[in-house]
């Protein structure tokens, strides 16, 4: 079983434990007369005593989640209904998944963490960072310490439309860039925007799940459909009954590099998602979460490009310099950018000011640019890297597909599937990684052959220890 414990949650480890499970159960996940397993299997995969688990399934048997019968083992108690907009089995803010949790503060000493979206902070430019927030904290007159704009800095507007022009060929006024408190601020926002009574969303399957779970508290209703290779099959959407398409506010997708099989949004289903749009008086969100990496290939243009008046472009700093600094922007049609400034408003005031300014020096100074040349250079020998030691080991026994871009790729291995019992295997070698049926809305095993194997934070040492670990879990 799948569960992720933190050492430093002011929850106990039983607590932790019987809430993730009554979450599973909650969201349907786990049904009824589904077998959990044993005490002892269970806390020799978590690494804790049998007692902490012992506590957990009676806490549980006492609230009627599970029942124990004799000779039939612990499982999950009849009567219980899937519930609507349950959060999470973690308590993770929505940007971070379990196996970042799991990263952050319960991995062994040794573990490899094949985490996707993180890149390479060591190469963080805190030097010249540092340097241009000093001289921003020396120029700023008093009056610029003020509240500021809710659609933020006009330096940083005005640097960031000439750097999507220079990087990504979107054209865009300053007056259209709203400044966020990172790409999850810019998506809440969406959906406050877009709401109305019954509102839907349609999204990419798979899709990242803590994504969906900042739609879904919003008050959406959420429907996926299937993405492949070429990104969300929009023939679907043709197929959609009325209800459906009715209610649809918006459309999220990632169309230069899905999330997370890595699939390219093709010309004619770009055309068909806009005309759906348009049929529909439905909104396009384009997530272009990490289009700046590109390995293979020419760039590829934004979706935005083509109906800058039907589509909301979410961009973001956190995988070019860090997550950390938590500055991301949208680009949003003019009839919209009012009401945009008026909801950030009474969300957080505005961003903060001191950073953008920073920020507006970095790009353009020429900063930005040099880092994204730099890290494209290093990541694209760490994806090099990761293919060679996944060749070296397995030869033919695995595919890969999505690394074209991006920060990380897809590992397909034909006749595993990765089930909790080889997610523990793997960790007990000494590696992590999430499988791509996590992130799936339909879980069923679709994806359950393949995994996400984020590589841009590793160090050449780390992946090939890695690719080894995964290699003595997978053909012990």
């Amino acid at each position: 079983m799948w569960l992720t414990l933190d050492a430093q949650s002011p929850f106990s480890l039983s607590r932790q434990i019987c809430r993730q499970i009554k979450t599973l159960i909650l969201r349907g996940d786990l049904t009824a007369g589904d077998r959990l397993p044993s005490t002892r299997l269970l806390c020799k995969e978590l690494g804790v005593a049998r007692s902490t688990v012992l506590e957990s399934y009676e806490q549980l048997l006492a609230e009627g989640y599970l029942e124990s019968r004799g000779g039939s083992g612990t499982r999950v108690a009849h009567g219980i209904r899937p519930q609507a907009h349950v959060a999470p089995q973690t308590s993770a803010a929505a940007d971070v998944s379990p196996q970042q949790q799991v990263g952050r503060h319960c991995d062994p000493p040794g573990l490899i963490n094949f985490q996707s979206g993180i890149p390479a902070l060591e190469h963080f430019p805190a030097a010249e960072w540092g340097r241009l927030y000093r001289q921003v904290c020396d120029a700023v007159p008093a009056s610029a310490l003020r509240y500021c704009s809710p659609a933020g800095v006009d330096e940083l507007r005005e640097a960031i439309a000439g750097w999507l022009l220079r990087m990504r060929g979107l054209r865009a006024h300053p007056e259209q860039i709203m400044i966020t408190t990172g790409a999850t601020q810019g998506l809440r926002l969406v959906a406050r925007l877009l709401g109305r009574p019954e509102a839907l969303a349609i999204v990419e399957d798979p899709v990242h799940r803590g994504l969906v779970e900042v739609i879904a508290r919003a008050g959406y209703a959420v429907e996926g459909v299937a993405a492949d290779a070429h990104g969300m099959d929009t023939a679907r959407l043709r197929d959609l009954p009325g209800r459906i398409a009715d209610r649809c506010a918006f459309v999220y997708v990632t169309p230069s590099h899905q999330y997370p099989t890595g699939g390219i949004l093709s010309a004619p289903r770009r055309l068909a998602l806009l005309d759906f749009a348009r049929a529909s008086d439905c909104m396009v969100v384009e997530d272009d979460y990490d289009g700046e990496f590109r390995f293979e290939g020419t760039p590829v243009s934004a979706l935005h490009e083509l109906a800058p008046d039907r589509v909301i472009y979410i961009g973001s700093f956190s995988k070019i310099l860090a997550p950390a600094l938590r500055l991301g922007f949208a680009v949003v049609p003019e009839r919209l950018a009012q009401a945009w400034i008026e909801e950030k408003q009474y969300t957080d005031v505005h961003t903060d000011a001191l950073s953008q300014r920073t920020l507006a020096a970095f790009i353009t100074s020429g900063g930005l640019e040099r880092h994204i040349w730099k890290m494209s250079k290093l990541y694209k020998r760490r994806r090099l890297l990761l293919l060679q030691c996944l060749q070296h080991h397995f030869g033919r026994r695995f595919t890969a597909s999505g690394q074209a871009a991006g920060l990380h790729m897809i590992a397909e291995f034909n006749g595993i599937q990765f089930s909790d019992q080889v997610l523990a295997a793997m960790r007990r070698q000494g590696v992590l990684a999430a499988p791509v049926e996590q992130h799936s809305l339909r879980r069923d095993g679709a994806h359950a052959h393949q995994l996400i194997l984020g590589y841009a934070h590793l160090s050449e040492q780390a992946i090939n220890r890695g690719v080894a670990a995964l290699h003595a879990a997978l053909e012990p």
